[in-house]
């Protein structure tokens, strides 16, 4: 934890707003910026600081709760009527860690840098009781036709920082609405707010305009791109109940059943390991061995979630995968679109970075024989330097 003082921070993280200027039906801070949910990305940063309370609309349960599954300890704290309600909310659900300090940050705000994060808490140790990130405004400003003297004129940002007895202190005091908590705490008690160094980079994402900005600078940040190979072969057994089998996380009509010690998904299980080849992460034999009874007949979502949630721990992203089914049979042409729709959901990928392919042998070996089928594929990602 970023404690280098043997202080004890700790965060809040306001999500609770439902971003009608965004104009999606999914909350901003629950988009997916480059695969990732916007939140997911504003987490990672923060959880080298200590406990976080994540303070959300309890009506986005879907949206939040597969994102706060990675994050063990994480508080869900259910936001108020206001910004500043959500904030009270959050500093409150905190009272039993007894932190030092406390910062609170946007949870649309998912480019902050460590660097960042540093400069303001190095503030907040040395002795400064009311702290925000902030930049200075470059553009000409106007009211109108009036030109506004820009001198000495910031852009706020967050996370803003404050010894966290000061932080409840000002909450439980005030009658008003700020706008902000650094505001709030300089009404209410009179403590002058430091404008700590910002970056631009660490814009509040307001419209999906700045999802596309987001995505840009993201990239920029991982310049190093990879890609890995996976091969899977599965043998065919007798004609499934169903009459359908699991392929590429999709369920396809088959006269034959496919036969492994999960649900034998050949797709899933190719594209996994390709993910896996590109951070040297080991196969899925590794991460699930057969040994273990637990994964059998396991749905194979399970292992390609998995390996996305490690690609994601090392701080990469996944940017297209290239897939070729050999097989005789089941035949995937009527269930194109059915399978590309279902590996861009489990992916988070548009339709457009997923190559789907499909050959036959020729009549030759097991795979004309119609023994079984194989599948090959490549991934490609993006990590840090």
């Amino acid at each position: 934890m970023t404690q280098s003082r043997g202080k004890n921070w700790a965060a809040v993280v306001v999500a609770a707003g439902s971003g009608t200027r965004f104009g999606s039906d999914c909350p901003k801070q629950y988009a997916l910026l480059q695969g990732r949910p916007v939140l997911d990305y504003t987490l990672t940063t923060l959880k080298t600081v200590g406990p976080i309370a994540l303070v959300v609309n309890p009506a986005h349960q879907a949206f939040y709760a597969p994102v706060a599954a990675r994050y063990p300890g994480l508080r869900i704290v259910p936001g108020g009527a206001t910004r500043q309600d959500s904030v009270k909310n959050g500093l409150k659900s905190l009272m039993d860690v007894h932190p030092d300090y406390v910062m609170v940050h946007d949870a649309a705000r998912p480019l902050l840098t460590s660097n960042a994060l540093l400069r303001l808490q190095t503030a907040v140790e040395d002795g400064t009781r009311n702290a925000t990130l902030a930049i200075a405004v470059n553009d000409t400003l106007t009211r109108g036709n009036d030109v506004i003297d820009r001198t000495g004129v910031q852009a706020v940002q967050t996370p803003q920082a404050f010894p966290y007895a000061l932080a409840m202190e000002a909450h439980d005091r005030t009658s008003k609405n700020y706008t902000d908590d650094a505001g709030l705490i300089f009404g209410e008690t009179g403590e002058d707010i430091s404008f700590i160094l910002g970056e631009v980079e660490n814009f509040k994402i307001t419209t999906l305009g700045d999802m596309d900005r987001a995505g840009r600078v993201l990239l920029a940040r991982l310049p190093e791109t990879r890609t890995g190979l996976g091969f899977d072969v599965h043998p065919f057994g007798e004609r499934p109940d169903s009459g359908m089998i699991s392929l590429f996380g999709a369920s396809i009509p088959s006269d034959k059943s496919l036969v492994g010690y999960s649900d034998a998904d050949a797709g899933l299980h190719a594209i996994t390991d390709a993910i896996l080849g590109t951070i040297g992460a080991g196969d899925i034999g590794v991460l699930f061995p057969p040994s273990d009874m637990q994964w059998k007949n396991a749905d194979s979502t399970i292992f390609l979630h998995k390996a996305l949630e490690i690609l994601h721990d090392r701080g990469g992203i996944l940017r297209h995968v290239d897939i070729m089914l050999l097989a005789e049979e089941p035949r995937i042409g009527p269930h194109r679109h059915v399978i590309l729709q279902r590996l861009s959901q489990i992916l988070s990928l548009p339709a457009d970075a997923i190559g789907l392919k499909a050959t036959t042998a020729e009549k030759l070996g097991f795979i004309g024989r119609s023994e079984g089928l194989a599948v090959q594929a490549v991934a490609t990602v993006r990590l840090p330097a």
